[in-house]
């Protein structure tokens, strides 16, 4: 009776803003605002008493503890009820029910975030859910299982047991009477009950999930619960999820293009797996029936974040396992290839825990006709499955259902070209945004990895702005890396804290704190993400500026190791071990580091200063630190005639693109960089040779610097490396490498290879911004003010941009007639536009309008 008492004095003080955050009023149950803050005193985190928890040192394939954590309660009204508000969170995925009925359309609640120090609720309007009259029961429950908590993708190597010990939820409901009084509901240890209990028997992110439906939903089975206990682990602070939820793109469902069943291999030898022995295959939209001894494998056609959803049926124990890949074993299987198994077997070996993750186990339950089955406590990255039983099961349906936080309504940029070639690698880049824009913007979705590195985040933010609206998402992921900056300032590789990456003020990943917050403040004009980061990019900023970003001053925090152009064709290379020999960094690569530093410590400089100005602040201070930095760019690194004075820069892409893309000299040497550099390009066959930081600025530095002919030649080139290259060689989303896979030679470099990276989707930016010629102006943000420079080439055709931006929708479309090259393009209500013609050097202002344009 005492905590009742207290939750109805609490009451007065929580007041439910109601304001439907997603879906309709008309449905039965949606998001609304969260409660107010105060609301959380009137309830407890719990936790299951004996739950199982990992104690052991964890490893690479160390798998979650078992089990799903169920909670429950039975809440009486006291009144005829008006309306009915529950704010939830969890340690761990979960999924919360009232009267058995799933509430939310949000999947892997509450997503990933520092462990430590921030935790993300969801508040539901559950009134249509609700049975409202005085006197009834209601009967809230939730499902929580280890993902983002007590599972491995959190938890370095060599830790004892996992950083997330046993799951939790919490919760607080609002009931609103029809006498206009309130009451609150928090989790206790006294109202509810706590069990392992349910049908997913085990579920992790890396795991994947294991569901037996034998087994009743856990408020079905009460009598499995007991008394829970308070758990005092996390120690953070709740916010209420505003950006980057995560959902099934049921618009997006993938279909299979080819299945096939095989049991037996024909061809194997010392050398080789040999080549599976294809026994039947399905047509489309045909069942399909698999059986003990056999394997089903299935061919969506597109790799893509995405769970297996089935319809399907089996007598009653019979045991269903599904494994995930990207790409299937060819070439008879040759280990010489980087196969691991058949030609025609699906290949595991990239995940790197092929043994003990990305798995499914169901075991189906009596039933008399088809039953539906959808994973919903993990993701997967894949473009194939394949599937054994224990016994017969025919599969009526399987879909591949995309999971992302870019949701259908957030896409806001739609661009084709004339060019089928052009058109895959823009729908390669946006196939790699939608499965690494989960929660947090990934690496990877596929491999026991999937982690927020901050130069692949950096890299790709303007591009990704223009295929959806990226605000509220980055936003979210600001928090988490601000949570993760060092106490000197220095951002860390990998944000939100994990299991690794987290070594802090690394050249080009630090930076994103930086980058990321300007992009989004460009692109839509978003004051508050500067507001939000401002206090942490000071405290950044003054940290490379009083160390010069220098590579041996910040030894403690960067532990002697820059990532640097990560994955080049160019000396010095880090991953592939140019920049290092036995004794450790080469001087040459600690030089290189150092210039590279300062290249970013000079473009950190000058969009603190774009923000300052934008944003009404004081901003001599970065006008000051530009000069500086460029000054001493100019005096460490080069010499008097503008060449580097570590003779081997003088012979790769990157250092020349940055001198460009600064502004570090002008006149004869700047003219002089230009010549060495197309010098460069012709060395190399036409081909680029830069990396994650090099081919992030590539393009658009080339186009500026009178070279868009070598950019529009590294857009159509096909050899390696190239972005084309990867769609000859069969890629449905963009690759970590340039070379992840070749036809003629199999897997590219075996330890570290993902088929779905979205960074060198960066390209996409240039197509947007110099081919479709639609740029934002940072002195006037937003597209209020656009830049319309459009730079086309006959090879590609034509091409159609329609950009919904925060000012409009702007549109840029071109194409050729004979030697006419007609542009239409329009400007929103509202805006301006400096236009260059191309030929031109001079822009003209344009008002808001439709245009045509012929030359």
């Amino acid at each position: 009776m005492r905590i009742k008492i207290f939750r109805i004095i609490l009451s007065t003080f929580c007041i439910g803003f109601i304001l439907i955050s997603c879906g309709k009023s008309s449905k039965e149950v949606f998001r609304i605002d969260s409660l107010n803050d105060s609301c959380w005193q009137s309830s407890l985190w719990i936790s299951v008493a004996n739950a199982p928890v990992v104690k052991e040192k964890v490893y690479d394939g160390t798998r979650a503890a078992d089990g799903a954590s169920w909670f429950m309660s039975t809440v009486k009204n006291d009144k005829k009820v008006s309306r009915a508000l529950w704010m939830t969170t969890g340690l761990g995925v979960y999924e919360i029910y009232v009267n058995g009925k799933l509430v939310g359309d949000e999947i892997l609640k509450p997503g990933f975030t520092h462990h430590e120090k921030t935790k993300l609720s969801f508040t539901y309007d559950v009134t249509g859910f609700f049975k409202t009259a005085s006197g009834d029961e209601n009967v809230l429950s939730a499902q929580v299982t280890p993902g983002w908590w007590a599972d491995k993708i959190i938890t370095p190597g060599g830790h004892d047991g996992m950083i997330g010990k046993k799951c939790a939820f919490r919760g607080v409901l609002e009931l609103i009477y029809t006498d206009g009084s309130k009451e609150l509901y928090g989790t206790n240890i006294e109202d509810w009950k706590a069990g392992i209990a349910g049908p997913v028997t085990h579920a992790a992110i890396f795991d994947g999930e294991e569901y037996d439906a034998r087994i009743p939903l856990g408020y079905e089975t009460p009598e499995k619960l007991s008394t829970p206990e308070v758990n005092n682990e996390f120690k953070g602070e709740i916010f209420p999820s505003d950006g980057a939820e995560v959902y099934f793109r049921q618009d997006l469902s993938l279909a299979p293009v080819n299945a096939y069943i095989w049991e037996s291999v024909e061809g194997k030898n010392e050398n080789d797996f040999g080549k599976i022995v294809i026994k039947r295959k399905y047509n489309a939209g045909e069942p399909m029936e698999i059986n003990p001894g056999e394997n089903l494998v299935i061919d969506f056609g597109q790799n893509t974040a995405a769970v297996p959803s089935f319809i399907f049926s089996a007598a009653e124990g019979t045991v269903l396992n599904c494994v995930t890949s990207e790409l299937l074993n060819d070439g008879n299987g040759a280990k010489d290839r980087g196969m691991d198994g058949p030609e025609g077997s699906v290949h595991r070996l990239n995940l790197r825990i092929p043994e003990t993750g990305m798995k499914l186990k169901y075991i189906f339950a009596n039933s008399e006709g088809d039953v539906n089955y959808t994973p919903r406590c993990t993701f997967f990255g894949y473009r194939f499955i394949s599937i054994n039983v224990s016994d017969k099961v025919v599969i009526k349906d399987v879909k591949s259902l995309p999971v992302t936080s870019i949701s259908k309504e957030m896409e806001i940029g739609c661009i084709k070209t004339g060019n089928e070639l052009v058109n895959k690698l823009i729908s390669n880049t946006l196939w790699g945004q939608r499965s690494n824009y989960l929660s947090i913007p990934t690496d990877c979705p596929q491999r026991n990895e999937r982690l927020g590195w901050t130069a692949d985040t950096q890299v790709f933010a303007e591009t990704g702005s223009f295929f959806a609206n990226t605000s509220s998402f980055f936003h979210k992921w600001m928090r988490d890396l601000i949570d993760s900056q060092g106490e000197t300032g220095g951002f860390p590789g990998v944000a939100p804290l994990s299991q690794y990456g987290n070594d802090m003020t690394r050249l080009g990943w630090s930076d994103a704190g930086v980058i990321v917050p300007w992009t989004i403040w460009k692109q839509f004009g978003d004051e508050e993400i500067v507001e939000q980061s401002w206090n942490a990019m000071e405290k950044y900023m003054s940290h490379i500026n009083e160390t010069r970003y220098d590579h041996n001053t910040l030894i403690g925090e960067n532990g002697n190791y820059q990532w640097a152009d990560w994955l080049s064709y160019e000396p010095l290379e880090t991953c592939g071990g140019g920049a290092f020999d036995q004794n450790g960094p080469l001087p040459e690569a600690i030089e290189y580091w150092n210039y590279l530093s300062a290249s970013y410590w000079l473009l950190d400089a000058s969009m603190m200063r774009d923000m300052a100005i934008g944003t009404g602040r004081d901003a001599s201070r970065y006008e000051a630190m530009i000069l500086n930095a460029k000054n001493y760019i100019r005096d460490k690194f080069f010499t008097l005639e503008g060449k580097f004075k570590t003779d081997i820069l003088n012979t790769m892409q990157t250092p020349a693109l940055f001198a460009l893309k600064n502004g570090i000299f002008e006149g004869k040497i700047k003219d002089d960089i230009i010549f060495r550099l197309r010098e460069n390009f012709e060395k190399h066959g036409n081909c680029l040779q830069t990396g994650f930081l090099g081919t992030s600025i590539l393009m658009p530095t080339l186009t500026e610097n009178g070279m868009s002919d070598i950019a529009w030649n590294l857009l159509f080139q096909r050899k390696n490396p190239s972005w084309l290259y990867s769609i000859d060689n069969g890629a449905t989303t963009i690759w970590e490498r340039w070379n992840s896979y070749m036809f003629d030679q199999g897997m590219g470099p075996r330890g570290m290879n993902s088929f779905n990276h979205y960074a060198y989707g960066v390209v996409c930016e240039w197509i947007w911004e110099t081919a479709a010629g639609i740029s934002s102006d940072p002195v006037n943000p937003g597209f209020k003010h656009i830049i319309m420079k459009p730079i086309p080439d006959k090879r590609l055709g034509s091409i159609e941009a329609v950009y919904n931006s925060v000012s409009g929708t702007i549109k840029s479309s071109w194409r050729y007639e004979g030697d006419k090259w007609i542009w239409e393009f329009s400007i929103p209500d509202g805006c301006t536009a400096s236009v260059t013609i191309p030929g031109e050097s001079e822009s003209r202002e344009y008002i808001s309008g439709d245009y045509k344009i012929v030359r």
